[in-house]
């Protein structure tokens, strides 16, 4: 899914800069979280901080979902096996 959001900030003397509410519930950012900006093709991008714990369980979601489609594909390749199988012994 693509977002697509854009907004004006004023930046403060102190180089400071606020989120739009839109945004920072989007994201679940709260007072005091940490965010990571950097430059990206000349962009500037804003992202949420993840702690070691939270990366973990992302990294494991995204390991379970990939062995899952893994499994999918594997059944998958069985059925054209046997379909494949089945045509060759026509001939």
């Amino acid at each position: 899914m693509v977002w697509l959001f854009e907004s004006i900030c004023v930046v403060g003397e102190r180089g400071q800069i606020t989120l739009p509410k839109v945004i920072r519930q989007i994201n679940g950012i709260k007072g005091k979280d940490k965010l990571i900006v950097k430059m990206e093709n000349e962009k500037m991008v804003v992202e949420k901080f993840l702690d070691k714990k939270a990366r973990e369980k992302l990294m494991i979601e995204g390991y379970k979902k990939f062995a899952k489609r893994d499994l999918e594909i594997c059944k998958e390749w069985e059925h054209v096996t046997k379909e494949a199988d089945a045509m060759l012994d026509d001939y």
